[in-house]
């Protein structure tokens, strides 16, 4: 970011500023009291539990160059920038951040979907960052903070920003969308996730093609054309918008898996505009064709080359806690465990049957939450899934066993309660020959202490109990 004092209180105030420090550079924007650095401008966001205006006096002795507060301040030692909202105050900088980027000539990105949005979101940045200068959000820092400190922590001499929008309530993508403007606008998919807030599958096609309404002048949305719910939203706000699918061969942008590769890659046909070609992604399963030809088709609409787009793919990586393989032992450990819904439970599953081959698979599950009042019927739609994959053994923390076992009759669904449980009952199955587990489950289960349990404790015992 490359702001004054000046710039930040024109656009936050609408105040002309001509102090003695008015054409300091801001060093970084700041939300967390504990991380102020000398020439940072913090802003106070007030949360359930925390109100970082308590903390205003200790982040002005820190060396802020100034404080956006939502009410006075007493006794703080540099300039306080008064605002109605602090959190809105924050997206409004990160605007006028990003339109100040637009001036330079570089574009915006920004990508949504159900599932698989902060793979699509890596896979994509890093693919364009094999040509091109990219920033990119934070891990998944995709709401109304997360977003814009993604934003105003680029430093504008890129030539690309790919940035991640992800939304539970109806009115976060306009929020959202009003802040990052993009030039290209992405759609993934979507599933029935974050039911509470938006509803039904249909609030879910709503809520994500709106991001199409928030394009930049002269912007192009890109869209999966294999939801029709989704697809039917999209063209209704932007007639042109350009299509990709993992099903329709005769799609503008079009991928599909091929096979598995070794390390828990894949082998993928692309066809960008009608002309076709191999790439390698760090991945393996159909799912992931969606994400192949999403990035194929903003890759295109952003200039790249065929060949640099096969480049560019075959050098990504996953982000953590993202299908990663880890090899222990005779097992491969599959974490997915960053998040989970129902759409994401079935194409892992699914990946993970693909990966195991005629080898064993194990299903080390948690909840998927925020669905409201279908909860346990999706759980029993996921037992449906779980009987398709022939497990070997499957175990399951949460409250919705019961119903994940009445979808799968004829599987045993083992309640567990704790890593070392899961550990003990693999090791217990005596498989010497290894196979492939799969452990994911929604972001509160933290199953990412099984993944890790699993890995230490197998690489340890052989797999043996």
């Amino acid at each position: 970011m490359n702001l004054t004092l000046r710039d930040a209180i024109m656009c936050l105030s609408g105040s002309e500023y001509a102090g003695p420090e008015a054409d300091q550079n801001i060093s970084a924007v700041c939300t967390d009291s504990r991380a102020v650095a000398p020439g940072d401008l913090f802003f106070c966001l007030k949360g359930e539990r925390h109100d970082a205006h308590s903390f205003a006096v200790q982040v002005g002795e820190a060396g802020a160059a100034a404080i956006v507060a939502s009410r006075p301040l007493e006794g703080v030692s540099c300039q306080v920038i008064l605002v109605g909202d602090t959190e809105k105050a924050l997206g409004r900088l990160a605007r006028f951040w990003r339109d100040r980027f637009a001036q330079t000539g570089g574009k915006v990105v920004a990508v949504t979907g159900t599932a698989g949005k902060t793979t699509l979101k890596e896979l994509l940045a890093q693919t364009l960052g094999s040509v091109l200068s990219v920033a990119k959000n934070h891990k998944n820092f995709n709401n109304q903070v997360g977003l814009p400190l993604s934003i105003l922590a680029a430093s504008g001499q890129e030539d690309v920003w790919v940035m991640e929008a992800g939304i539970s309530q109806p009115h976060d993508m306009a929020e959202l969308g009003a802040i990052i403007a993009p030039d290209l606008a992405v759609v993934l998919n979507i599933g029935p996730a974050h039911l509470q807030g938006l509803g039904d599958l249909g609030g879910v096609a709503k809520a994500k093609a709106s991001l199409l309404a928030h394009l930049a002048p002269g912007g192009q949305g890109l869209c999966c054309m294999d939801y029709p719910q989704l697809w039917n939203e999209a063209t209704a706000l932007v007639p042109g918008v350009h299509g990709f699918s993992a099903v329709d061969g005769f799609a503008k942008y079009y991928a599909r898996f091929e096979e598995p590769l070794p390390g828990g890659r894949g082998l993928f046909e692309i066809i960008v505009d009608g002309q076709a070609f191999w790439a390698e992604l760090p991945a393996c399963g159909a799912h992931f064709a969606e994400n192949a030809a999403a990035v194929a088709g903003a890759c295109h609409l952003l200039g790249l080359s065929p060949d640099q787009l096969v480049a560019g793919l075959a050098a990504s990586t996953l982000p953590d806690q993202r299908f990663c393989c880890l090899d222990t032992g005779a097992w491969r450990v599959v974490d997915d465990t960053y998040n989970a819904n129902p759409l994401s439970m079935r194409r892992s599953i699914e990946a993970a049957r693909l990966l195991a081959g005629e080898g064993a698979l194990v299903l080390v599950l948690g909840d998927m939450k925020e669905l409201g009042q279908g909860a346990e019927q999706a759980h029993r739609e996921l037992g449906e899934v779980v009987l398709a994959a022939n497990p070997a053994a499957v175990y399951f923390q949460g409250e919705f066993a019961a119903a994940v076992a009445q979808g799968a009759p004829g599987v045993a669904v083992i309640p567990v309660a704790e890593p070392a449980q899961a550990l003990a009952q693999v090791a217990a199955l005596g498989l010497a020959e290894g196979g492939v587990i799969l452990v994911k489950g929604s972001r509160s289960c933290r199953m990412e202490a099984y993944a890790k349990a699993l890995c230490e404790g197998l690489a340890t015992t052989g797999g043996r109990a």
